[in-house]
């Protein structure tokens, strides 16, 4: 029990801090975008703001990828809602944003989905091997579950580049309420669908740590660096995604939806991977599904209509044109890798 706290309170911290990172970074950003004429516009790296908020954010991440050796990853993946509070904070007194009432609503419905997913979640963890890590994988029903969330991310995919598409041929005013809808929800699912299989992999790794640790070495097995190459190249890929969402739409909008994406299916693949729904009973199955529904509803009341939205050129025609507030493209940030 005593494992279960420490884990929790150092993933809590870690997320704080990499919502304050990420708005900061957004912050470069901002400032980057007001620099004119655009031949004048330095690198982002060289932005101090943007420094300090990657710095941030690898600390963050640091002690969340630690905290994955103490507890169960639909715990502390569930956890990361305390960025929602802290969300609407640092917007304002970072960005200088202030959240309309709708959003307050909604992201108190995260909120409250959440802290439902955690109080009847699975709050064990103890030490694998790689060899038990590799049994885990030929699990059936995670593999029926990893094919499914495949074939779902290529779905939204293709959603998201026939909206994109669409988009460029008709322009805002011929796009329907229901592709405003579908555009941000479409991207974050795929983006979400993969970037959390890095969640996976880090609490995988950590899992080995802690038993090397324990004094049983698994560094020197092959699973371990497969691991350690798959966990790199789905942060990455998390990454980049978070890179493109915060050009294209309004941060106060993609990156809720992004981080409801990112918690849902944390929680879902540890879940399943390592066999945590073993704990249910009929009674916290159902409330664990009603805290799902309860977030579904919130990430629901996030997304704004069509009237939210102006156009604006984006310099890469080969991205979509950039969907942005009327107010500033920013807003209360907080995505994290692990």
């Amino acid at each position: 029990m005593t494992g279960w706290y420490i884990g929790a309170i150092i993933n809590v911290v870690g997320s704080i801090l990499i919502n304050l990172g990420t708005n900061v970074m957004k912050l470069g950003h901002n400032k980057r975008s007001a620099d004119l004429p655009e031949s004048s516009r330095r690198p982002i790296r060289k932005y101090r703001e943007w420094q300090c908020g990657v710095g941030l954010f690898v600390v963050g991440n640091a002690l969340n990828f630690i905290s994955f050796g103490f507890a169960a990853q639909s715990l502390l993946a569930a956890l990361g809602s305390i960025q929602f509070v802290s969300n609407v904070f640092f917007a304002w007194f970072v960005l200088h944003e202030r959240a309309d009432r709708r959003v307050i609503v909604a992201t108190a419905m995260i909120v409250v989905g959440c802290i439902v997913l955690v109080a009847f979640g699975n709050h064990q963890s103890k030490p694998l091997t790689s060899r038990q890590l590799q049994h885990l994988f030929q699990n059936d029903i995670y593999i029926a579950y990893l094919s499914w969330l495949l074939a779902t991310a290529g779905l939204a995919y293709i959603v998201y580049r026939i909206g994109t598409q669409k988009l460029k041929r008709e322009g805002l005013g011929g796009m329907s309420h229901r592709w405003m809808k579908a555009l941000p929800i479409s991207y974050s699912l795929f983006s979400g669908m993969i970037g959390t299989q890095s969640v996976l992999f880090s609490k995988a790794l950590s899992t080995l740590l802690r038993t090397t640790i324990d004094g049983h070495s698994q560094l020197g097995t092959w699973f371990f660096w497969l691991v350690l190459v798959l966990f790199l190249c789905c942060a990455y890929f998390w990454v980049t995604s978070l890179n493109k969402a915060l050009r294209l739409f309004p941060a106060v909008v993609i990156v809720p939806t992004m981080q409801i994406s990112w918690t849902l299916f944390s929680v879902v693949s540890g879940g399943i991977y390592y066999q945590e729904y073993h704990a249910f009973t009929a009674f916290t199955a159902s409330m664990f599904g009603l805290g799902v529904l309860i977030v579904f509803s919130g990430v629901f009341l996030l997304t704004p209509g069509k009237e939210a939205y102006r156009l604006k050129a984006h310099e890469d025609e080969d991205e979509m044109p950039i969907l942005s507030s009327p107010r500033a493209n920013s807003g209360p940030v907080s995505i994290s890798l692990v």
